[in-house]
């Protein structure tokens, strides 16, 4: 399965969340003990409910043991156009969250071994009120993955998120709309291989001050 697949599938979900309204959502249930017995594959995936103190919102959590490589190009990528990110401006003005030209997710076309490599998929949903279906709300969503290794190359006009080159929680580059210019993003440059340290993922905020799109990167470096 190959990674673009897996990330326009899971871009679909999240925005088709966003347009069902509260009350289309279903209610919650809980397995007994004959219907859990009755689930397979259980390596494959994992699902969970925690509560986040630190938001107050409940989060959804899907989990998928999957790992992908991937070559792509993309003649432009954007995301999230609006004004009302950034708090320390007051009369903010329109722009895009994520504005790449000429992305391209790993490195040669001809060399499998150089291509953008990532590992344990996960997305994540924020509710509100999650179980009252008469005041449920969705807060945000995320896509991400656990190991990521590679490149990511563009001309990143707006690039909104962090970017830490240990995986330390000091981001090397944090922000909103930065422009990096032509750059290389490299997930984990030490090159361990698979599972040592070092995530990303792409979240959506619909409320709040950090409202619009985030990407993360935590152990990668940039290089023009």
């Amino acid at each position: 399965m190959r990674f673009k697949t897996i990330f326009y599938a899971f871009l679909l979900i999240g925005f088709a969340a966003i347009l069902i309204p509260g009350t289309a959502f279903c209610e919650l249930q809980s397995l007994n003990d004959n219907e859990l017995s009755g689930v397979y594959a259980e390596g494959f995936a994992d699902f969970s409910i925690t509560h986040n103190a630190a938001t107050g919102y409940d989060e959804t959590l899907a989990w998928f043991n999957i790992h992908t490589y991937e070559y792509t190009e993309v003649e432009s990528l954007k995301l999230g156009y609006h004004d009302e990110y950034d708090y320390k401006d007051p009369t903010p003005g329109f722009g895009w969250d994520e504005d790449w030209e000429n992305v391209v997710i790993g490195s040669d076309y001809e060399d499998p071994s150089k291509d953008f490599y990532a590992e344990g998929f996960y997305f994540k949903a924020e509710f509100e009120n999650i179980n009252n279906p008469a005041t449920r709300e969705l807060k945000g969503i995320t896509f991400g993955a656990d190991y990521a290794r590679g490149e990511i190359s563009a001309d990143f006009i707006n690039f909104s998120g962090t970017i830490d080159d240990s995986n330390n929680n000091t981001p090397e580059y944090n922000g909103h709309a930065l422009n990096l210019g032509t750059a290389t993003i490299t997930a984990d440059p030490s090159n361990l291989g698979p599972g040592v340290a070092g995530g990303f993922e792409i979240s959506l905020s619909i409320d709040d001050y950090d409202k619009g799109y985030w990407v993360t990167f935590d152990n990668a470096t940039v290089t023009p």
